[in-house]
């Protein structure tokens, strides 16, 4: 069986891999006619499109480097009946620490010591309106997946309050409250903290938008670390211009890379991150664990069974 290994997947977990009546091949060493032989492919990239484009084709399963899936053909995937699989989990814990980062980046007031050692010169005054503490902050967390979870519970071991929402309302690991996606603009502004988790698709396009922010009055900080295009960006600087929104952190941008010309650069209460909070030492050997579970169950029954994709939902 012939597997393709995308451009996307780092070279340090390209080893390792099931051997037994598998031949790997990579950008360098595919050729037009491996195209019609393939059957699996790790990743994505333009070799990968060009064989969902090949007529005839033998591609059953494509794993995934990310969570997010929202960059896939997915109605063509759909068409051509080819599972998709993720690694959904794999990132948690590392974004989770990232959004602890960005509350006490603000909350902690890491810009004043960013100002003193760019200026070199010391500010001993108190900033007592600045500084606060996360124990008893409310966390209202849209997505209650692994990643929403993991945040709830690294939000709650430091004392605060999570409320997580989700399409339908219900109850999750670590959040001490749930709501549908209709039903959290009665407790909104009770919120210091919103975090944005969800997968992009049609319905969380610009699910934060001017309506969105305009119901907000004082938010302490905006965090985004889902997909760039669930925030509209003209909205989000509305609000941080009107005070509505005192603080944001943004990992994903609705264009990447964030253009140099873009007025968020000149937002002093904006932290702008690389879409890198997913990021981390660990997370290479858990891709790869992903892969080489679903690969191994794909070459003993024919097909993944870890990490599915529903492709008309696509998460």
């Amino acid at each position: 069986m012939k597997i393709y290994i995308s451009d996307q997947i780092p070279k340090q977990i390209r080893t390792n891999l099931p051997k037994d009546n598998v031949t790997y091949l990579n950008s360098s060493s595919i050729t037009k006619a491996d195209l019609k032989e393939i059957q699996v492919a790790w990743g994505y990239d333009h070799h990968v499109q060009s064989l969902l484009d090949t007529p005839h084709h033998q591609l059953k399963w494509i794993q995934s480097f990310s969570a997010g899936i929202d960059y896939f053909p997915k109605q063509q995937l759909t068409d051509q009946k080819i599972t998709l699989t993720n690694t959904s989990g794999v990132h948690s814990e590392a974004i989770a620490n990232t959004v602890l980062l960005y509350t006490l980046y603000f909350m902690r007031d890491m810009n004043l010591a960013l100002n003193m050692r760019r200026q070199k010169q010391w500010d001993g005054s108190r900033h007592y309106e600045e500084l606060t503490l996360l124990s008893n902050k409310k966390w209202l967390i849209f997505g209650t997946g692994h990643i929403g979870q993991e945040i709830a519970r690294e939000a709650k071991a430091l004392g605060g309050y999570t409320t997580g929402v989700n399409h339908s309302g219900h109850a999750a690991t670590n959040f001490d409250d749930t709501v549908a996606d209709n039903a959290y603009s009665n407790i909104i502004q009770d919120a210091d903290i919103i975090v944005n988790i969800l997968p992009l698709t049609p319905e969380t396009t610009h699910m934060f938008d001017h309506q969105f922010f305009n119901q907000l009055e004082h938010l302490y900080l905006f965090i985004n670390v889902g997909r760039g295009p669930s925030v509209d960006t003209s909205a989000l600087m509305q609000a941080l211009d009107d005070g509505r929104v005192k603080h944001a952190a943004l990992d994903v941008f609705e264009e990447e890379p964030l253009a140099s010309d873009s007025p968020l650069w000149d937002y002093p209460q904006v932290l702008i991150t690389p879409h890198n909070s997913a990021v981390s030492s660990e997370m290479l050997p858990g891709v790869q664990d992903v892969f080489v579970h679903n690969l191994q169950t794909f070459l003993k029954d024919g097909h993944p069974d870890t990490n599915i994709v529903d492709l008309t939902r696509g998460y």
